[in-house]
């Protein structure tokens, strides 16, 4: 099967236009991957499709995606024809890049955004350096420059009557949830702060999922979690996509049971990760007792500023924080790079991470929405394209520095503001993407760095970093001390460091070693 036709397999029972007619005990097939026919009654299971009423009643397992005239192929898999998607958090990082890339596509795309990122980085000073435009000159550039109509509404997801009046309205065939505060430093600054984090994140993901148990029960929730929710665990033991897979067996006391497909162990390593945590057991419940479908995204660190829609106008640009509660790491090692200041490392910088670019990142949610999961499916995926030793990031953003753009580019380390291991081993599982849902990483570490210095170099954007660059060093520490934290070491002529020690970075398609 060619990898662009992930899901041409797929059958009425992953579609979200499916109508159950039959008689179905749900509570006996929750967490189901099983493709089947009959209920725990022995009664044939029927169904009825929204989009074609002329079948009448069918068995869902009958049509294949890519024998059904709704579903349409693209780059990305099989599309329903003008799919109807719902992005929670659209004016964010991610959100208005995946609206203007699922619009490319097609889709019929709707979302809601009550702005709170841009207060939450307004209140600490800072600003995106990459300048972006509000939401209504956004959305005007969006039809006239790409030809696509978003609909919009401003509201805040708590307002759980608005939401589901909204989701009643457009009758969303997939929800994308992004509508989080995504910062650890953030949650950590003091109560006030936790307790907003936690009530935001945790109350509108329970929102969403009862807004989408009342009235689209069959839409697919893609549900954006985060690699630090599992932590770094200090034995070594692999980090399973979000189940132990069937054969892990736990021994103890001469005995042995098996593992498989139990949730794996979280360690939450902030306030903030311990609500994405939560998060985790809202969706796998509800998937349970309501017969929802789910992606659980554990996402790597999204890195870059680039895809195509977003760069073909300024006016659709996406934002690009570098303060330390919004900043993420490669971004912000990238700026600073730009305006001479030494890229900061954390205690020894031997932490390691996973990555994913912002252009793949948009092409894997995309391949998700295209293969929903089953009814009563919660189905977590490791989304990144590889990982690496902060350390060696920072020499690979050095190295782009002096050989693209003539920059000597100096590292330093830092007091560690964060309650972590700084020396640890880490072995992600990021299979499924590519073996069942056929992502290819498009770009590759260095590609997408030296389209940052490009864009980040540009004198009115070089002058925003400047600026705000009083910001990037942290000031938030996890044991509630509030001071700036001091440099340990300087690190001369890092790209020349670089030169001599390779990097380990782990890739779906190459070892960039």
């Amino acid at each position: 099967m060619k990898k662009s036709t992930h899901n041409s397999h797929c059958t009425c029972w992953n579609c979200p236009a499916i109508n159950l007619a039959g008689k179905v005990d749900f509570r006996a097939c929750g967490q189901t991957v099983e493709k089947f026919g009959i209920d725990g009654t022995g009664a044939q299971i029927m169904a009825e499709c929204k989009r074609r009423p002329e079948l009448g009643l069918f068995d869902p397992t009958a049509i294949t995606f890519k024998e059904c005239a709704e579903w349409q192929l693209t780059p990305c898999g099989y599309l329903l024809k003008d799919m109807r998607i719902m992005i929670l958090g659209i004016d964010g990082y991610l959100g208005w890049p995946l609206a203007l890339w699922l619009g490319k596509l097609g889709c019929k795309v709707s979302g809601v955004d009550n702005y709170s990122r841009r207060d939450w980085v307004k209140e600490r000073g800072a600003h995106t350096i990459v300048p972006i435009a509000r939401m209504t000159e956004r959305l005007h550039a969006a039809k006239e420059v790409l030809g696509i109509d978003i609909n919009f509404r401003e509201m805040d997801i708590l307002n759980r009557n608005r939401l589901k009046e909204f989701i009643d309205e457009v009758k969303p065939e997939a929800i994308v949830h992004y509508a989080e505060c995504p910062s650890a430093p953030y949650s950590m600054i003091d109560f006030e702060h936790a307790k907003s984090v936690q009530s935001n994140n945790v109350i509108g993901t329970l929102a969403t999922l009862f807004s989408i148990h009342e009235v689209v029960p069959e839409t697919s929730l893609i549900k954006l979690g985060t690699m630090g929710e599992y932590g770094m665990p200090l034995t070594g033991r692999p980090l399973f996509e979000g189940f132990f897979p069937a054969d892990a067996v736990l021994k103890w006391e001469g005995r042995e049971w098996s593992m498989g497909g139990e949730l794996t162990p979280r360690d939450p390593v902030s306030f903030y990760h311990v609500s994405k945590v939560q998060d985790t057991f809202n969706v796998y419940e509800a998937c349970k007792y309501w017969w929802l479908r789910s992606y659980d995204v554990m996402q790597g660190v999204i890195y870059g500023v680039h895809t195509d829609h977003v760069a073909a106008d300024p006016r659709l640009r996406t934002r690009f924080d570098i303060d330390e509660c919004f900043g993420t790491i490669i971004n912000r090692f990238v700026a600073q790079a730009v305006i001479g200041f030494p890229l900061t490392l954390y205690g020894a910088g031997e932490q390691i991470r996973g990555f994913i670019s912002l252009e793949d990142a948009m092409q894997c949610i995309t391949r998700l929405i295209a293969k929903p999961p089953e009814p009563g499916q919660y189905s977590v995926v490791n989304q990144m394209s590889g990982y690496c030793n902060l350390r060696k990031l920072a020499e690979t953003v050095a190295k782009v520095g002096k050989e693209e753009f003539n920059i000597d580019v100096k590292i330093q380390r830092v007091e560690n503001p964060r309650v972590e291991s700084e020396r640890h081993p880490f072995e992600p599982i990021f299979n499924k993407l590519p073996d069942e849902f056929g992502f290819q990483q498009n770009e590759n570490l260095e590609q997408e760095i030296r389209k940052m210095f490009a864009l980040l170099m540009q004198p009115h954007i070089k002058s925003r970093i400047e600026e705000k660059k009083h910001l990037i060093l942290p000031r938030t520490w996890w044991s509630g001390v509030k001071k700036e934290v001091e440099q340990i070491e300087l690190i001369e002529n890092a790209a020349d460091r670089d030169k001599r020690e390779h990097i380990h970075v782990a890739s779906t398609e190459v070892n960039d070693e």
